[in-house]
């Protein structure tokens, strides 16, 4: 148990084991299901983690930013500093050896699942860029990675005494499918030969755009066009590419 990271013990494991408990003895309402994993996920982790605080592709206000930060603590998929430098790790090293998730050289269950969890990819990351440096000089958003586990549990424990199934629609079955949408699209958006998979540009990786992912992950799933133009905030580049987390980026931008 010594090679998991210390997300496992505090977070995942616990956080998984409690989901499934009340799933034998709660009600779920799925609309409350959907705004969570859409608060979560697509704004918390696509809008947050991903667009803001990976690439800084866009400014927005101060406060906005400490929501974000809140809300991507919240989606506990990884703290924010690890999940800004394992992303520039993943850019950096696309589709080679040193990628823990890429499905070409790691496989399924690796890319998909385990990397995130094991200890040697805590050391495997990128700090020295714009993004990650900006994020270990700003207070606050090391506060929130400092305070990752305490966080989600204070958050739990207090839905937990207004309402186990409030508990379990607003918060832990979102976070379940966030974690799922993020896994699959490390999986899907990496392979060839994947059904409605297709590139926009020829770039030197894996990575591949998939019009049944891009609809269902709110834009996260133009992944062939963010991997040609990481910095950019909107990823559409054909009339069907309907980006969501990139339009809410926009409106949320600072006026300059």
């Amino acid at each position: 148990m010594s090679k998991f990271n210390e997300f496992f013990y505090k977070v995942w494991l616990p956080l998984n084991v409690v989901t499934i408990l009340l799933l034998f003895i709660c009600d779920i309402n799925w609309y409350l299901v959907f705004l969570g994993w859409f608060l979560l996920g697509p704004i918390g982790s696509g809008v947050g983690s991903h667009r803001l605080f990976s690439h800084r592709s866009f400014q927005t206000y101060d406060w906005i930013e400490k929501v974000l930060a809140y809300l991507s603590t919240l989606s506990a998929y990884a703290p924010i500093l690890f999940w800004v430098t394992q992303h520039q790790y993943h850019h950096k090293y696309t589709d080679t050896a040193d990628d823990p998730t890429s499905p070409k050289e790691k496989g399924f269950l690796y890319s998909f699942f385990t990397w995130r969890l094991l200890k040697e990819n805590l050391d495997k990351v990128h700090i020295m860029n714009y993004c990650a440096k900006r994020v270990l000089k700003d207070k606050t958003l090391m506060w929130f990675t400092n305070h990752f586990a305490k966080i989600i549990w204070v958050h739990v424990i207090v839905l937990s005494i207004v309402d186990l199934s409030l508990l379990l629609s607003l918060y832990l079955l979102p976070v379940l499918i966030e974690s799922l949408r993020m896994n699959a699209l490390n999986y899907i958006n990496h392979l060839e030969n994947v059904p409605f998979n297709y590139r926009n540009h020829d770039i030197d990786d894996n990575s591949y755009n998939n019009f049944i992912v891009g609809w269902l992950s709110f834009g996260f799933g133009w992944h062939n066009n963010h991997h040609a133009n990481p910095g950019k905030v909107i990823l559409t580049e054909r009339w069907w590419e309907i980006d969501i987390e990139g339009y809410i980026a926009k409106l949320i931008s600072k006026k300059t």
